[in-house]
């Protein structure tokens, strides 16, 4: 008896075993509906995260806002709707030199501006004590070389190198290591500001950290790039230095 009852146990137990492995096999989804999916799954993730502020959702929601009952208020969606307006701005950047892409609009705007602040002279607008500032010419070039540095031509842009000639007009020398950390912007017919190009080289006016001594002269350069469009017809050129978080511009 109790063979037989060990036989049916067994009977039982393989006839389970063989069994388990049947059903209906996983269904195969598309790729619209994988993608279906993934989006909801994002969204109702994001949606919870307290420190996202752009994407899919925004969870920075108002207290009972995720209630059923909750309607917002008219002044709440129109300054939502301002919010999104300008997140979705859309600006060009250059993919070589990261400069955004000015358009005609944008530099009428930036003209205004920058027009306001170029009634310096060039000795006034630098603002080194002692030392006289004069524009000489400037050059627009593919590349720019010397005997020991070389700027590579960029497609597409232009470099405008500037000479400059300083005059030390005081009766003591003039450390330039007391003027560095400014920042030097040219402006072309009014357009956007562009910073200048690093280079190396010993006259290099926003690097130039020497002594300049009483009655000594000596010429500098800046170097900037624009694209090639900004170079064609150049009616007027503005400079900006900015020291101690002030501006002064000259029209050069």
């Amino acid at each position: 008896m109790k063979i037989k009852r060990f036989f049916l146990l067994i009977s039982v137990m393989c006839f389970s075993l063989l069994f388990t492995a049947c059903g209906e096999p996983l269904y195969t989804m598309t790729e619209e509906e994988e993608a279906v999916i993934t989006a909801y799954a994002s969204k109702t993730v994001s949606k919870f995260n307290k420190n996202q502020t752009t994407g899919i959702a925004n969870a920075r929601v108002k207290e009972g806002e995720l209630d059923d009952e909750y309607e917002p208020d008219e002044a709440d969606s129109e300054g939502t709707e301002e919010v999104i307006d300008e997140e979705n701005t859309e600006v060009e950047y250059d993919p070589e030199t990261g400069e955004p892409i000015v358009t005609d609009e944008t530099q009428d705007e930036t003209s205004e501006e920058n027009s306001d602040d170029a009634g310096y002279s060039m000795t006034d607008a630098i603002e080194i004590p002692g030392v006289e500032f004069t524009c000489s010419e400037f050059d627009v070039t593919s590349d720019y070389k010397t005997n020991n540095f070389v700027l590579s031509q960029v497609s597409g842009k232009k470099y405008v190198v500037l000479s400059i000639e300083a005059k030390n007009t005081s009766d003591s020398s003039v450390d330039f290591s007391n003027y560095t950390g400014r920042t030097y912007n040219l402006s072309l017919n009014g357009g956007t500001k562009t910073n200048t190009q690093f280079t190396p080289l010993s006259n290099d006016l926003a690097n130039y950290d020497g002594i300049l001594a009483a009655g000594d002269s000596k010429s500098f350069i800046l170097v900037f790039l624009f694209s090639d469009s900004s170079v064609e017809n150049i009616s007027s050129l503005e400079l900006f230095i900015t020291s101690d978080g002030t501006t002064r511009g000259t029209t050069i």
